[in-house]
C-alpha cells in the first residue's frame, strides 16, 4: 500500500512536471510611439495706423511722422518677433492710435501672458512719466490663439499738454505667450 501511494505521488508529480513542459504557452505584443512636438509662433503685422491731432481726426497731412519696421531676430523662423514704432516730431495733443496684428503661424495653440512695459531711455529724464499716456485693448480671444488665427491689439499713445519740446523717448513693450494649456 505505501508502495502504491508512493507510485501514485511519483505520477501526479511527473504528470504535473510534464505539464508545465509540454503545456506552457507565451505571448508577447508590443507598441512603437513616435513623438514629434509642435512649435510656438508669433509673429507681428501692421493692420493700419491712424494719427490725429486732440479729439478728432485730422484729414490733411500730418505735422508728426508716425512710422514702423518688423525685426526678425530669428530669420530661421521666417516671423517677426519684434516691432518699432517711432515718432519724429511729436507736440502736445498729438493721439497716436494703431492696430497691430499678432498671427500665430505656429503649429499648436497660444494664449496670451502678460504684458511688459518699461522705459529703456529718456531725455530730458522724467519728461516720459507725465507726458505720455500708453493705452491698450485686445481684440479677440487672449486665451487660445489657434494656428493661422490672430489676435488684435488696438494702442493708443497721447502726448500731453506738458510734453517739452525737444524731447526723446524710448520705451519697450514686451508680450508673452505660452502654449495654450500651459498654467
Amino acid at each position: 500500500m505505501k508502495k502504491a501511494m508512493g507510485m501514485f505521488a511519483a505520477l501526479a508529480i511527473a504528470l504535473a512536471m510534464s505539464g508545465v513542459a509540454f503545456a506552457h504557452w507565451s505571448e508577447k505584443i508590443w507598441l512603437e510611439v513616435d513623438v514629434t512636438t509642435g512649435e510656438l509662433c508669433l509673429e507681428w503685422s501692421v493692420e493700419n495706423w491712424e494719427v490725429w491731432e486732440g479729439n478728432y481726426k485730422e484729414n490733411y497731412g500730418y505735422v508728426a511722422n508716425v512710422g514702423y519696421a518688423l525685426v526678425d531676430e530669428d530669420p530661421a523662423d521666417g516671423c517677426p518677433e519684434g516691432l518699432k514704432i517711432w515718432v519724429d516730431n511729436a507736440y502736445p495733443s498729438l493721439w497716436i492710435a494703431g492696430t497691430i496684428d499678432i498671427h500665430n503661424c505656429g503649429t499648436i495653440p497660444a494664449r496670451f501672458y502678460g504684458i511688459q512695459y518699461c522705459y529703456v531711455e529718456m531725455e530730458p529724464e522724467d519728461w516720459v512719466c507725465y507726458s505720455v499716456d500708453f493705452m491698450y485693448d485686445f481684440s479677440g480671444n487672449c486665451e487660445q490663439i489657434d494656428p493661422c488665427d490672430e489676435l488684435l491689439l488696438d494702442f493708443y499713445l497721447h502726448f500731453n499738454q506738458d510734453t517739452p519740446e525737444g524731447a526723446y523717448a524710448h520705451f519697450y513693450i514686451e508680450l508673452d505667450f505660452v502654449n495654450w494649456n500651459a498654467p
